[in-house]
């Protein structure tokens, strides 16, 4: 059965009760002098009841462990008694002590007084320590060093604004290139050979619609009536020829006494019985002159030179009810065929 553990009371009455002319208790008076209450309580307890273990090879001279080793192995050499000399004062708060107190029984209660009575590290000072080259900057130094130093670190509590780097800037020459690029793309294609076939073929389709539209409605020819009044008796005196009528109705009014000895009032076509031109008037010479081939007419109408083969033709006259002379162009009458004594050739101007 293992051997029952003591308690730090226990433990410290024991060594109280010691003789003081011993070495062991000479030795061990200044150690728990020196060093702090849980510090000497826990090497007194590890000493008295952890056997003297061999100094292990690879510990490091100096640390925590060879000093517990060293005294150990002086205390199994003398019967279990303090070592004579003097190890080195642990630093409070090493990790040796915390496990030296636990080691005794304190639990959390020793492990809180020996936290209390050491001295805090600031994380500074512990980043420094814990390594071995050149202290490492802090945080803020860090991000000044990654934003450039413009911008300082925020307060606690605050967010820092993020910094966002300007937008690029599109150059004007590529952008102006490119739209030169596309005016020339529809350029070529507008004038490529395929456009251009279909357009013309577009354009031959519609013409021929329009051609089909416009063969669904006939010609017709709108022309002027042909029965138009020309004015009273008075208009037009004897001996004259008016040219009132030749350009918008193609007639001459003809008031003469030269036909047959009869004063008469008539119409004459203007048109030349040879090839159809018009023939002009002419007033010094009282005669009627094809310019086209020479035919001459008298001022009645009778032909007298040129290759005329017959006389002008009379158009149809009457006087209508209200007084006014009335022309009908729908009606011909030829001197050839006897038809210039129908009374609807002429006016009797004796009579009206």
């Amino acid at each position: 059965m293992a051997e029952q553990k003591l308690s730090t009371a226990e433990i410290l009455a024991k060594l109280r009760a010691s003789k003081p002319s011993t070495s062991a208790d000479a030795t061990a008076a200044p150690v728990a002098e020196s060093a702090s209450a849980p510090v000497a309580e826990a090497i007194a307890v590890s000493a008295v009841e952890a056997p003297a273990p061999k100094a292990s090879p690879a510990a490091k001279p100096g640390s925590p462990a060879d000093v517990l080793a060293a005294i150990r192995a002086q205390a199994a050499a003398k019967g279990g008694s303090a070592p004579a000399a003097k190890p080195a004062t642990p630093k409070p708060g090493a990790t040796s002590d915390i496990l030296a107190a636990i080691r005794a029984g304190k639990g959390g209660a020793a492990a809180s007084e020996v936290n209390a009575s050491a001295p805090k590290a600031t994380p500074a000072k512990s980043v420094a320590a814990a390594s071995s080259g050149a202290p490492k900057p802090s945080v803020e130094e860090m991000l000044k060093a990654v934003r450039g130093g413009a911008a300082s670190v925020a307060p606690m509590g605050e967010s820092a604004k993020p910094v966002l780097p300007p937008l690029p800037v599109k150059p004007v020459a590529a952008k102006d290139k490119k739209v030169a690029i596309e005016r020339r793309s529809f350029v070529a294609i507008c004038f490529s050979p395929l456009v251009i076939a279909f357009g013309s073929m577009a354009a031959t389709s519609l013409l021929w619609v329009l051609d089909l539209a416009r063969f669904m409605f006939p010609n017709v020819l709108v022309e002027p009536p042909t029965k138009f009044k020309i004015g009273s008796l008075s208009d037009y005196p004897l001996g004259t020829v008016s040219t009132k009528w030749l350009a918008a109705r193609g007639i001459w009014i003809v008031h003469t006494d030269q036909y047959k000895g009869k004063n008469l009032i008539y119409a004459l076509a203007s048109v030349c019985t040879h090839l159809g031109c018009t023939p002009n008037w002419l007033e010094g010479e009282q005669k009627y002159k094809c310019p086209c081939h020479g035919s001459g007419f008298y001022v009645t109408g009778i032909n007298f030179e040129g290759p005329a083969p017959r006389p002008l033709e009379r158009v149809g006259i009457r006087v209508a009810p209200d007084g006014m002379l009335e022309v009908d162009k729908s009606v011909k009458f030829q001197e050839e065929m006897g038809q210039w004594q129908d009374p609807n050739s002429f006016v009797d101007a004796t009579l009206a």
